[in-house]
């Protein structure tokens, strides 16, 4: 039996994890990032290193991988490592400061360097990682909904739902260059050299049908002053309970340890 036009526009996530309401998604961020500062704060080592930030990025993975999202994560996750490795290269080699442990030349390593540097590097790991697993297994669609669902103005819902409707205006775009020819893959300076002429057609795109739009709301009672009813509706996977009380347990743990180390 053919689908309604209602049951094709839900989002229907076999995968639990994935089907988190994207609320308590956001409450898993939130309490892994608060975690992510406790642990950068533990000093191990003689040189006083947060070593403990390192393995905390295993947690990322295993929620990408127990999401099914690990594919399309590796994508922004190489970005991410390549900005943590010019962070750390950057700090490790130019802050100065303490006893230096290595150097060859012009080039040195003190203890100050090597400390930030490791701090700052998984730091933007840790909490760029956990974002990417949020962004990659929970669509702008969802998020407007439970945006509008926490009492955000519905318009300024619609302005952030305008993203979906821009990227595949640009993706559309960038095919069509593709298709001309136009090399749009390649090096960063490449992708630039691609991306800035679409950016012509892509704001007169959005000025066009800019009138279209805003009639089409307008005979859908957008700026009436009642009660609204949409169409999408946002789906429980039914751990939402689950994870809120596993992540409220996590941070506990490591606040308690913490404090345990703090003392001894």
């Amino acid at each position: 039996m053919e689908k309604s036009y209602l049951e094709k526009i839900q989002i229907h996530k076999e995968n639990k994890l994935a089907g988190l309401h994207p609320g308590a998604k956001l409450w898993m961020v939130i309490l892994y990032t608060v975690c992510t500062f406790i642990l950068n704060s533990i000093h191990l080592t003689e040189v006083g290193l947060s070593l403990a930030v390192i393995p905390w990025f295993l947690v990322v993975l295993i929620l990408c991988a127990a999401s099914g999202a690990m594919k399309k994560c590796v994508k922004a996750f190489k970005a991410v490592a390549f900005i943590a490795l010019v962070i750390f290269v950057v700090q490790t080699f130019i802050v100065p400061g303490g006893e230096v442990l290595w150097r060859f030349g012009i080039l040195g390593i003190c203890e100050k360097g090597l400390r930030t540097a490791i701090s700052l590097s998984f730091m933007v790991m840790d909490i760029a990682g956990i974002f990417v697993w949020y962004f990659q297994t929970t669509s702008n669609k969802e998020i407007a909904r439970a945006l509008e669902e926490s009492g955000m103005n519905y318009k300024a819902v619609y302005v952030l739902s305008m993203i979906d409707i821009l990227s595949g205006n640009s993706k559309t775009i960038m095919n069509a260059q593709k298709a001309r020819g136009v090399e749009t893959e390649g090096n960063i300076i490449v992708r630039a050299k691609a991306f800035f002429p679409t950016l012509v057609p892509l704001i007169l795109g959005a000025v066009i049908g800019l009138e279209e739009r805003v009639l089409t709301l307008e005979a859908r009672g957008f700026s009436m002053q009642c009660e609204k009813t949409h169409m999408f509706n946002l789906e429980k996977s039914g751990l939402e309970s689950t994870v809120k009380i596993a992540s409220v347990v996590v941070t506990i743990l490591v606040i308690a340890g913490r404090v345990a180390l703090w003392i001894l």
